[in-house]
């Protein structure tokens, strides 16, 4: 029986039966404790469009420029463990080419599916038999197919907003056990259009898991067209289910905390088999005529050289010059930001227009101790400053997160406590203007170095010196600033600093690469404090305080593709016996040029006066963050939102002795090229002023 359009009975049948999908699918997800398969994937990549923007889209999509045409086929031993943990063995490989590890990536990300989860590629796309599905997609009886055991029911699923984390498609269920036979979706994922057709078991044991699989990837970006082609079969060795009395056993078990195996891709050496028979035998299907031919061009083979044209070594020089240039030699690895790449803007309304360059050398030495050497210098438009840091770090015990670093660089410029003292009597007026007052600042330099260690598994230490020299800034020639401070302005100061700190995340998950540990996550807060000494007489020092601060921060996950962030911190300036000292704070500072907004955003404040922050010997503020992909776009702009990956709410607030009260509230969405974000800041309760924040996502 099939319903040509749909009906208020259609979708009220279609609703009633997937009631009963949801309801099972939440003990489908978790049915399955683990499985051994080996999987056979095919792949084939072509280029259909390109133009010279091509040299930037490898960025964001997995695509060798170089190579218009390219087939693979892999043979892998793969394992899962609920609830997401996956580990793959590549054990054969033919083809043209051999996948890059971008590549393989996205082939992993591909069979990396749950379809009965509420969320699925790295929780980027909410799937329809969640328990919230009803809130995100309608339902419509499309045919109603009798079998033997019952009947298989197609269901089509249209998402109710319009965003890259909804799909839409077919579902086709059995009617005996509420399962899934087969799903046919379509979506978009950052700059692609995607199709997948999954089918499932038909054996005893294997009733939810994947048989086969075509996945069908076409990106449209910057005028260049691609489109890439996946298929995989799997046979599965063992399966493993969740016995149901075991889910009620009250008695709570601690899992491993080292997720190593789970994290970990083995394919340094796949072997490369040509053998037919052996590929025969490992394929479900045979290879079409377009497969074939595509086999047959080989780019091992060196192709007849011809004379550049002026165009050709123009546009060579320009991708040389305009994107990131990365060298590879044996254990040593170079990466340059570009000298004219775009992709190093950033805009704040502070600081105005910013642009950085940067190195990455990286050496690797035996037990994967490394090194590394980052200089990297920025310049500031708005305010003609330029900023440079030279980092060097050691990693000499790396399964203990061991390193020593070093930091040549310079700072924002700041003023002393001395000035300080001025501006808090300044602030006894109703009138008080920053303007009105001559604010010489002093150009900061720094060497700072420290060593880092971990104690216990989330707990480590750090112990480090730093060495600072403040030279005054030219004063403003039409104020008279006074005898007294005419007398700072002509001195240099120098602060020589120990500091001592730790940092503490309970239940730290982690995995091993090779001999190097890395933090993978948490479900409880990394808690922080950092004590300073200023020793005087140390190399003509003059600081004599203590320094103490202390940070709370943590990411929750609120539901389906929904987070929140808190991030509060406080800090003061403590035992000062001279007179003189500079409030530089570690965690409540400006920060130059805009950042990912993957990394840490407590501390920062994009609106409050830079004068604010070293108006004051202490400070308490508390940074919070709501990210959604359904805030304000999809009423504003539908057909905008369906580029917006994430929308954020922000909202900021700040405590010193010399501003009691400042608040900043902020929107900004994004994707995988960009975030953009506006925000407007009060003190108490009258505004102050907006602010803009702009950067790339992409290097």
């Amino acid at each position: 029986m099939s319903f040509a359009n749909a009906t208020p009975q259609s979708r009220h049948q279609a609703d009633s039966i997937m009631k009963y999908v949801i309801e099972e699918a939440s003990l489908y997800a978790n049915a399955i404790s683990g499985y051994s398969a080996d999987i056979y994937i095919k792949g084939r990549t072509e280029i259909l469009r390109k133009n010279w923007l091509i040299q930037y889209a490898h960025h964001l999509i997995p695509i060798d420029r170089k190579k218009p045409n390219t087939i693979f086929e892999i043979v892998s031993e793969s394992e899962y463990e609920a609830p997401n943990l996956y580990h793959h063995n590549f054990k054969a490989l033919n083809g043209n080419v051999v996948p890059h590890g971008q590549k393989q990536r996205e082939i992993l990300t591909f069979l990396n599916l749950n379809v009965y989860a509420p969320t699925i590629y790295e929780e980027t796309i909410i799937t329809p038999v969640g328990q919230k599905a009803f809130r995100y997609y309608e339902f419509n009886m499309e045919e109603i197919r009798e079998i033997d055991e019952g009947y298989i029911y197609k269901i089509r699923f249209l998402p109710k907003l319009r965003s890259q984390k909804l799909v839409s498609g077919d579902l086709y269920i059995r009617s005996d056990e509420w399962r899934i036979e087969k799903i046919d979706m379509h979506g978009r994922h950052d700059f692609a259009e995607f199709n997948l057709e999954m089918t499932f078991g038909d054996q005893f044991g294997q009733l939810i898991l994947p048989n086969k699989a075509n996945l069908f990837v076409r990106y449209q970006l910057l005028g260049n067209t691609i489109e890439s082609y996946y298929h995989s079969s799997f046979q599965y060795t063992s399966v493993q289910w969740i016995k149901r009395e075991e889910k009620k056993n009250g008695k709570r078990v601690w899992k491993s905390l080292d997720l190593t195996k789970y994290y970990t891709l083995s394919s340094d050496s796949i072997p490369f088999i040509q053998d037919d028979a052996y590929w025969d035998e490992k394929r479900d299907e045979a290879l079409s005529e377009d497969d074939e031919h595509i086999y047959s061009i080989n780019y091992d083979k060196a192709l007849p050289t011809t004379k550049d044209s002026t165009k050709t070594d123009y546009l060579k020089l320009t991708e040389k010059l305009a994107s990131t240039i990365s060298y590879n030699m044996h254990s040593t690895r170079i990466r340059y930001s570009g000298l004219l790449n775009p992709l190093q803007l950033g805009y704040s309304s502070r600081s105005g227009l910013s642009y950085r360059q940067q190195v990455r050398i990286t050496k690797t030495f035996e037990n994967d101790r490394q090194l590394l050497i980052r200089p990297e210098v920025g310049y500031l438009f708005k305010r003609k400053e330029l900023y440079f840091k030279l980092l060097t770090e050691m990693h000499y015990l790396p399964e203990k997160k061991g390193y020593v670093q070093l930091t040549v660089a310079n700072d924002n410029q700041t003023y002393s406590s001395r000035m300080k003292y001025e501006i808090n009597e300044h602030l006894k007026d109703s009138l008080f203007d920053f303007n009105d007052l001559n604010l010489d600042y002093y150009r900061h330099y720094y060497i700072d170095l420290r060593n880092n260690i971990e104690l216990a598994n989330g707990l480590e230490l750090f112990t480090g010196v730093s060495y600072h020299y403040r030279d005054p800034v030219i004063k403003k020639k039409n104020v008279n600033p006074g005898e007294e401070i005419e007398e700072l302005i002509d001195e240099r100061f120098y602060d020589f600093t120990p500091v001592v700190g730790l940092s503490y995340t309970p239940r730290q998950f982690y995995r091993m690469n090779g001999k190097k540990k890395e933090y993978v996550r948490s479900y409880y807060p990394t808690m922080s404090i950092e004590v300073a000494k200023g020793i005087p007489g140390v190399f003509n020092s003059i600081g004599n305080y203590t320094r103490v601060e202390a940070d709370i921060h943590q990411s929750l996950k609120l539901g389906l593709l929904k987070r929140f962030n808190y991030h509060i911190s406080a800090g003061l300036f403590t035992q000062k016996e001279s007179s003189l000292y500079f409030a530089d704070f570690q965690y409540f500072s400006r920060r130059n040029f805009p950042e990912s907004w993957d990394e840490r955003i407590g501390g920062v404040f994009h609106t409050l006066r830079r004068e604010w922050f070293n108006a004051s010997d202490k400070y308490v503020q508390a940074h919070l963050m709501y990210e959604s992909p359904f805030i304000l776009m999809n009423l504003l702009d539908k057909k905008a939102s369906k580029h917006v990956l994430s929308e954020r709410l922000y909202l900021g607030q700040l405590w010193t002795p010399a501003l009691p009260s400042y608040t900043e509230i902020g929107y900004g969405f994004g994707n995988a090229i960009f975030n953009i974000a506006v925000f407007a800041g009060f003190a108490k309760t009258d505004f102050e002023r907006f602010g803009v924040r702009f950067t790339f996502e992409i290097e």
